[in-house]
């Protein structure tokens, strides 16, 4: 079976020194914020230009953290995409503010057209591409940035993390930057911010001896030192596989653009990380069920549309979000891990041009 993860290949790449660290953390005393927090901490400061960054327990509550730490409270409309993984939204619905939705682009990114009344915008880079800053630079909201998906891009030769007031790094196995598990990161460069997360991510305070001066209301995120050390070493590794995955992204792009088949389109202004490779085809359950008789895992990013999901509201659900409906019709996710064999990539894109129709093929007008 091709996986769209391989964490055997994973492990494989960083036993030696990932057992090491563990071995020195679980015969230590130092489980939570120890040297190898701050090491990955200080790392992402500087692949970043961030900076303070802050290590978190999930993508998901650097979001909702980074919302918290900006005062997002309830009743505040927040901008954000309309087509995402539900992590995006989660955190504002969480904090009883109101998520204001946006459709995507032709390249999966979300539209920054602001048209309607918002108190903060939080913009989202999809499958290793990044959003058109240059267009809210200057609106009067704050921004913020879930870059979960757009660690190591470049937006116009800057690095996507860098743009915002905040941003958050998500970190799991089918993370361009994989761990095992899930774990985050907030990073800014405002002093006064990066004291109010500190403490919140702390639910709230700086230590046990603070009696009633506690500061903030926060969460328990504080980052623990095995997760820490996964974070790191991958951190280490992470130029090797970004060149890998441009390698897997390189013989893809050759192998179906020869073949007319329907690729999702990168913005000009950007340089990727090569997160997820997406095809477009008619039906794509239908196209997973098949190359997964073939032993091809494929996976659906997304089938979402947050304005018609009930649990989000109903403020929307008469708006037209056509690309949205679109990437949530035909989007498919293929294998484009930095551990793929040339001969497994061979056989995916043999695979995949030997189940494509003229129908799939017929999806590249409509991009």
């Amino acid at each position: 079976m091709i996986k769209i993860v391989s964490t055997d290949r994973i492990y494989n790449d960083i036993q030696v020194t990932l057992d090491a660290r563990l071995k020195q953390i679980y015969q230590g005393t130092t489980h939570f914020e120890g040297d190898f927090c701050l090491q990955a901490e200080q790392k992402l400061c500087e692949m970043t230009g961030r900076k303070h960054a802050f290590l978190t327990h999930s993508g998901t509550s650097a979001i909702h953290l980074m919302l918290m730490a900006k005062g997002v409270k309830a009743g505040d409309k927040v901008g954000c995409t309309n087509f995402s993984c539900p992590a995006t939204v989660m955190p504002i619905m969480a904090l009883q503010a109101q998520p204001v939705f946006f459709d995507i682009d032709r390249h999966g990114q979300q539209s920054v057209q602001i048209d309607r009344p918002i108190d903060y915008l939080l913009v989202t880079g999809l499958y290793g591409d990044s959003f058109d800053y240059d267009k809210i630079s200057n609106i009067d909201v704050p921004v913020l940035n879930d870059s979960a998906q757009s660690f190591g891009t470049l937006y116009k030769g800057v690095q996507n993390v860098k743009l915002g007031e905040a941003s958050i790094i998500s970190f799991s196995t089918n993370k361009n930057c994989p761990i095992f598990g899930t774990y985050g990161a907030i990073l800014c460069d405002d002093d006064n911010l990066a004291q109010k997360i500190y403490l919140m991510r702390r639910n709230g305070y700086k230590n046990r001896d603070v009696g009633t001066s506690i500061q903030e209301i926060g969460i328990n995120s504080q980052p623990q030192e095995d997760k820490a050390a996964q974070v790191l070493t991958s951190l280490e590794r992470f130029s090797d596989w970004q060149i890998k995955r441009k390698n897997v992204f390189d013989h893809y792009d050759k192998c179906f653009n020869n073949e007319k088949i329907a690729i999702r389109p990168t913005t000009s202004y950007t340089t990727p990380n090569y997160h997820k490779y997406v095809i477009f085809v008619q039906d794509k359950y239908k196209f997973r069920d098949k190359l997964l008789a073939q032993d091809i895992e494929c996976q659906l990013h997304y089938t979402y549309n947050f304005a018609k999901t009930e649990v989000f509201g109903d403020k929307q659900k008469n708006e037209n979000f056509p690309w949205t409906d679109f990437y949530k019709r035909h989007a498919i996710s293929i294998p484009a891990h930095p551990w793929l064999t040339k001969n497994e990539m061979d056989y995916v894109v043999d695979t995949i041009q030997k189940n494509v129709t003229e129908e799939d093929k017929n999806l590249c007008q409509k991009l």
